[in-house]
C-alpha cells in the first residue's frame, strides 16, 4: 500500500509539473543527466568521458545538445550556451571525483564521481535531498527573452542517494 500511495504522488508530481511529450535522448553507458526546457524540445546532454573505469581528468565532460527542432541533429553548445547557461566549471577534487556547476548557476553544486559499479554518476542536494540525478527540466517564465530568461521552477529528477528510490524535487528560484 505504502509504494502504492509514493507511486501515485510521484506520478501526480510528474503529471502537475513535468514536461509531456518530450523525447528522451538515446541512453549511453556514460550518460550523467540531460536538461529540457519549456520553449522547445531540444535537450542538453551531459555525458562523461572515460578510459576503461577511470573518468579522463582533464576533460571529464561531453556535453552537447540535440536539436529535435532540426530532426534531432547532435550539435556543440554554442559559446553562449556554454558561457552564460549550460557550459559547466569543473573542480578536480580526487581521483574520480569532480565538483561541478552550471554556468548560469554558482550556487547549485553537482558531483561527478563512480558509483559502486564503477559506472559515473552525478549526484546533486535539492530541497535538503541528496539525489542521483538523471535529468532536469526548467519551466521558463512567460514572456522572458533573449539573455534574460528566467525560470518559473526546475524539476530534478533521479533517484534518492540512500534509497535509490525514484524522487523528483521542485525548485522555484528566487528573485
Amino acid at each position: 500500500m505504502k509504494v502504492l500511495f509514493f507511486a501515485l504522488v510521484l506520478l501526480s508530481a510528474v503529471c502537475t509539473y513535468g514536461q509531456t511529450g518530450y523525447p528522451v535522448p538515446p541512453n549511453s553507458d556514460t550518460r550523467l543527466f540531460y536538461i529540457q526546457h519549456s520553449d522547445n524540445y531540444n535537450t542538453y546532454v551531459y555525458d562523461a568521458r572515460m578510459k576503461d573505469t577511470t573518468i579522463l581528468t582533464d576533460d571529464p565532460l561531453d556535453i552537447y545538445r540535440i536539436v529535435y527542432t532540426e530532426g534531432g541533429k547532435k550539435k556543440p553548445l554554442s559559446g553562449i550556451q556554454r558561457k552564460m547557461a549550460y557550459g559547466m566549471e569543473v573542480k578536480y577534487l580526487a581521483r574520480n571525483s569532480y565538483e561541478m556547476n552550471l554556468a548560469a548557476s554558482k550556487r547549485l553544486k553537482f558531483y561527478l564521481i563512480l558509483d559502486s559499479h564503477a559506472r559515473p554518476v552525478v549526484y546533486i542536494q535539492v530541497n535538503n535531498r541528496k539525489m542521483y540525478l538523471d535529468k532536469m527540466f526548467i519551466k521558463i517564465k512567460d514572456g522572458s527573452l533573449g539573455l534574460s530568461v528566467k525560470a518559473e521552477y526546475v524539476l530534478f529528477t533521479g533517484k534518492d542517494f540512500s534509497t535509490g528510490e525514484p524522487v523528483t524535487e521542485k525548485v522555484i528560484p528566487k528573485g
